[in-house]
């Protein structure tokens, strides 16, 4: 398994850097694309279809990658890509336009299938657009076809927070998802997930909900809540929410973070990144600070040490955009940890939702940075 990766800031740079390198003869059999959102995506999309290998993309809240110098970059404005040369057939990838109030979950039941129609056991790899898709019940979809690794992120648009793209070789939609299946006979994926948010004050109890809208916590409307605790007003909404989750206990004990992504001021409602059960016990959080670095490296040395004979080729990061709201100045630190622990090849970025399902932990995020290392297996291990 190898991989190049570029990076530049303009459509035209990006298309001439691809057709250098494969004139130089590198065989790619799949990649990755991350782009701003200032970018025209229609006319990025067009400019990658005349290639024969496929390539999944996403707008962004910020990229992030390392270079063939092991320098760590975390950019805005950028176009970033990776090349993966595999040396076996181990993937196959869809696109697929989802229409206005489609169910997520058959969404994810569709991926699913789709994905073990082309390998009897596989991973996932994805990324959705759309401001109002459901997330959290796309992957509980892709999950219910007993598929248990699936990573990813939701597309973003530097916190304008109007219009979020998924895109490929010719294909684009500010309301869809491209997804990988990965034969996981042929190609190890590992992945981790790190947080760094608390609880703060006396847990409340959400007393009206439907998926990810709540419309009263406690018996009062949502936003009220919000507003009260924090002392601010709908205009700093739903920005605010994005930085100060709610925190959600799980019936199981195990804790998820929400991010506010809409309000409703008619009717008091928020409009979550995923899914808020009635009668779950919430209260509003806020981040540790510097110690979510510490977090992520400390996810990392986890999941390398419990498989001491992986060897990661490269890495895929999936950082919740609040993140960088938090660290302002100090984002590319947590680049820098993920990268002192693996010494890989990295590209990711910022997004509006993090996919991380793996044994052991829920699948859909907010506020979390979710990693996923992949290593073609060797020959006796296939």
């Amino acid at each position: 398994m190898k991989t190049i990766t570029l990076d530049s800031k303009s459509i035209k740079k990006t298309i001439k850097q691809l057709d250098k390198i494969l004139k130089e003869g590198f065989v790619p059999s799949f990649g990755f694309i991350y782009a701003s959102s200032s970018f025209n995506i229609q006319k990025l999309s067009t400019a990658l279809s005349k290639y024969n290998f496929p390539l999944m993309g996403a707008t962004t809240a910020g990229e992030v990658f390392t270079d063939d110098t092991e320098s760590v970059y975390e950019v805005d404005g950028h176009i970033i890509c990776m090349l993966v040369a595999l040396t076996d057939n181990s993937i196959e990838m869809t696109f697929v336009e989802t229409e206005d109030n489609q169910d997520a979950y058959a969404v994810g039941e569709h991926i699913g299938m789709w994905a073990k129609s082309c390998f009897s056991s596989c991973a996932i790899i994805t990324l959705t657009s759309g401001l109002a898709f459901d997330n959290d019940a796309y992957t509980q979809g892709i999950l219910s076809r007993e598929i248990e690794y699936a990573f990813g992120g939701a597309a973003g648009d530097g916190f304008l927070l109007e219009e979020t793209f998924v895109f490929s070789n010719g294909l684009v939609s500010n309301q869809g998802v491209v997804a990988l299946a990965l034969d996981k006979s042929k190609i190890d994926i590992v992945g981790a997930r790190a947080f760094g948010w608390q609880g703060v004050g006396k847990e409340r109890i959400v007393t009206k909900a439907s998926k990810n809208i709540v419309y009263e916590i406690d018996g009062l409307p949502a936003i009220d809540f919000y507003k009260r605790y924090l002392n601010i007003t709908s205009q700093d909404m739903p920005q605010v929410g994005i930085e100060y989750p709610l925190e959600v206990r799980l019936e199981n004990g195990e804790f998820v973070y929400r991010a506010v992504l809409e309000i409703d001021e008619v009717n008091g409602s928020l409009v979550f990144a995923g899914h808020v059960a009635e009668k779950a016990k919430v209260r509003i959080s806020a981040p540790k600070g510097r110690s979510i670095i510490n977090d992520v490296e400390k996810s990392i040395q986890k999941v390398l040490s419990e498989k001491k004979s992986f060897k990661p080729s490269f890495g895929l990061l999936f950082p919740c955009c609040s993140r960088k709201q938090v660290l302002g100045h100090l984002t590319h630190l947590e680049i820098e940890a993920v990268y002192r622990q693996c010494s890989v090849p990295l590209i990711g970025f910022f997004a509006y939702g993090e996919i991380g399902a793996f044994p052991g932990g829920y699948c859909f995020h907010n506020e979390t940075f979710v990693t996923a290392f992949l290593s073609e297996k060797a020959d006796d291990e296939i």
